[in-house]
């Protein structure tokens, strides 16, 4: 769910087999190709099946991810929120949670993720 993004940062997922895992190895030659494996599959599509799970709503201005102070402040709140209630929850009562809170979406806004 990441060439076209519509689901929030940090509920990435990326498929793939342990072969391809092993051709990557071997045939990569650029340093983000060796640093993550995934844009040597991208930028080789005649050798490798693309797809794409999409959601139905673009949710991708949400960010999810603990690579800054602010994106695990905004982590903490939804723990501290959702976890006493159930260790249980899914993307969808983060999303809500969020809808009734539209002021902790504000918290990691700002953050510019990291291009390969």
């Amino acid at each position: 769910n990441t060439l076209t993004r519509t689901y929030p940062r940090g509920m990435d997922t990326e498929v793939f087999s342990y072969k391809v895992l092993q051709e990557v190895y071997y045939n990569a030659q650029e340093q983000p190709e060796r640093e993550h494996v995934t844009p040597y599959i991208c930028w080789h599509p005649e050798r490798y099946k693309l797809d794409n799970v999409s959601h139905h709503e673009n949710q991708s201005h949400h960010r999810w991810t603990v690579d800054t102070p602010e994106d695990f402040e905004l982590i903490k709140l939804i723990l501290q929120d959702l976890y006493p209630v159930s260790n249980k929850f899914t993307w969808l009562d983060v999303l809500n949670l969020l809808n009734e809170h539209p002021e902790w979406v504000q918290i990691n806004a700002s953050v510019t993720q990291k291009e390969i």
